[in-house]
């Protein structure tokens, strides 16, 4: 199978771990993640770039990256990645992906210690020989600890992203086949969860046996676990389980409607059907003395219907309220319009090549300009976040200058200057208030000192909120899903703090962040806190984040009204200029 870009950028970045870990010059390490930088934000069709020699002519591509990347996309591996390897145990790469550990941490245990995998850190970190190395203690070994818990809790587990991708690809292929009649995605894909085990798809097809004789041989499928006529269980190439299921189209809506889930909803509707002396499962819903007149039911809603309920959206279906809500019975029995990719007006958050992105404010621009967006807010790190290459008080202001001299020259459209400002430990801001004065707005986000209690980060966060600069809290709990728990946060007041000072609170569009979480933004949107829908985007690519994340804001019951970036661009301007 053809090496793919985010494989590519994997192996620069795993080759950066690796030389660190070496202890070769930073030179040479940045060579190789300024390169997978690079390539993440690259356009155009990656294997023909590679291999027409065209990537040489971008920045960011030197002579030997280029040679190392044709022999990746040649032969799909690379000596030079692979002599690397051969230096250490393999198991290192684990140690060095530890939230908190790095190649720095996982050399000295190595070189110290004789550490070479996780379950040598383990006992390392439990009988005392981490906590007595020097710049270490007890607290980073119960930390590590900490970490190496959670990666073994999320070992079976993947991104929303990266399974709805995975299953996106096969369910394009199938679509293809002509006997097949329908296919939708189901599970918890369809419901939009944060994170999930495997991916379920559902078809209809009257000759089940060929469409399984197809999915199985697809070259996305790695292994094949289970092959039935109506069921087969394969893994990915990326190690993604995918389960196809096959039906007759006759009762494709009630499969689908039972395969989406949740478990729970099913429940509730299966305890509706017997009050109503009906009975539902995957096979239909029936009806009569015996329970064996089938109802027929083309497709959900129709299903809802019988059943007395508006349809209900997959997003919703938890039993957190929407089967009672979905009664058409007085003025609150219908659902209120959930918020549609369509009603999505511009970015507020965004990273150009001045800090850590990679692409300039133009070629952003345009690239909003090409979705119907009518402004974008530029918001590069502040000078704080050295790791980020974040601008220090001159850079910033040279970059609001420039801002302000494209800006007048783009038709129909509003481009803002904004700034990602760090939030200190006190919950002061990165930059003095007469900087921040020149923006248009500032992104107030917490980036270091994780620890610190709820009481104090509390206090820190709403410091923050309440200066007058700050419009939108950019990913409030900072957790990094599957690889870093929330810092500890009481959310409530939180919340209160930023309806009381009319600031955004953001639903970080990251595929590893996604945050604030939806269960939260249940309750603050009926709180009446304002949401921020952005995708933090580092490369123009990344703004197709956003329908995923307003697919999660739908799963959270919002509507247009609840979301800033689904505002006309002049009632966001106008938010964004009050205090």
């Amino acid at each position: 199978m053809a090496v793919t870009r985010r494989q590519a950028i994997a192996a620069l970045e795993e080759i950066a771990l690796w030389l660190e870990l070496k202890g070769e010059g930073t030179f040479k390490i940045r060579a190789y993640t300024n390169g997978a930088r690079a390539l993440n934000g690259l356009d155009g069709d990656f294997q023909e770039l590679v291999t027409s020699g065209e990537i040489a002519k971008q920045k960011g591509f030197g002579k030997s990256l280029v040679q190392k990347l044709q022999e990746l996309v040649a032969h799909g591996k690379l000596a030079y990645l692979d002599n690397l390897r051969a230096q250490f145990p393999d198991g290192l790469l684990d140690v060095m992906s530890l939230n908190g550990v790095g190649p720095k941490k996982a050399k000295l245990f190595y070189q110290e210690l004789e550490i070479s995998d996780l379950e040598g850190l383990t006992a390392a970190c439990e009988d005392g020989r981490v906590a007595a190395l020097a710049g270490c203690g007890e607290k980073t070994a119960a930390k590590i600890l900490e970490a190496i818990q959670l990666k073994k809790r999320n070992a079976s587990l993947f991104l929303y992203r990266k399974a709805r991708s995975a299953a996106d690809k096969i369910i394009a292929a199938l679509r293809e086949l002509p006997q097949l009649q329908r296919i939708e995605m189901a599970g918890s894909l369809r419901r939009f969860k944060n994170v999930t085990k495997d991916a379920d798809i559902l078809a209809s097809t009257e000759e089940p046996a060929a469409v399984m004789a197809v999915f199985v041989t697809l070259p996305e499928v790695d292994t094949v676990l289970t092959h039935g006529v109506t069921k087969s269980s394969v893994i990915m190439k990326g190690g993604i389980q995918c389960d196809l299921r096959l039906v007759g189209d006759d009762v494709f809506a009630n499969a689908l409607q039972h395969f989406s889930g949740s478990k729970d909803h099913n429940i509730a509707l299966r305890g509706r059907a017997l009050c109503m002396g009906m009975k539902v499962s995957e096979w239909g819903l029936f009806e009569g003395p015996e329970q064996d007149q089938r109802i027929p039911c083309l497709e959900e809603a129709d299903l809802y219907h019988q059943l007395g309920l508006c349809y209900i959206p997959p997003e919703l279906r938890e039993n957190l309220g929407e089967v009672e809500r979905a009664e058409p019975i007085g003025p609150d029995g219908a659902f209120p319009r959930l918020v549609q990719d369509q009603d999505y007006t511009g970015v507020l958050h965004c990273h150009t090549r001045a800090s850590d992105g990679t692409n300039t404010i133009e070629e952003l621009v345009r690239h909003a300009q090409g979705l119907g967006h009518t402004y974008l807010g530029i918001t590069d790190h502040s000078k704080s976040s050295v790791q980020a290459r974040g601008l220090d008080v001159e850079r910033l202001l040279a970059q609001i200058q420039t801002i302000r001299e494209l800006a007048p020259t783009i038709p129909d459209f509003r481009l803002l200057a904004g700034v990602e400002c760090d939030i200190m430990v006190n919950g002061t801001l990165d930059y003095e208030d007469d900087v921040l004065a020149q923006l248009d707005y500032a992104i107030g986000a917490i980036h270091s000192s994780f620890s610190r209690s709820e009481e104090e980060q509390t206090a820190r966060m709403i410091k923050a909120i309440e200066h007058p600069a700050v419009r939108i809290i950019a990913h409030p709990t900072g957790r990094i899903l599957l690889r870093r728990e929330p810092y500890a946060l009481d959310i409530e007041k939180v919340l209160d703090a930023a309806i009381a000072n009319n600031v955004a609170l953001e639903f970080n569009c990251n595929p590893s962040r996604l945050d604030l979480d939806w269960t939260i933004w249940r309750r603050a949107a009926e709180k009446g806190a304002l949401c921020s829908v952005n995708p933090d985007a580092h490369a123009r690519y990344q703004f197709e984040y956003i329908p995923m994340g307003l697919g999660f804001c739908r799963k959270a019951w919002m509507s247009q009204e609840h979301i800033l970036n689904c505002w006309p661009m002049d009632r966001v301007l106008a938010f964004l200029a009050e205090r």
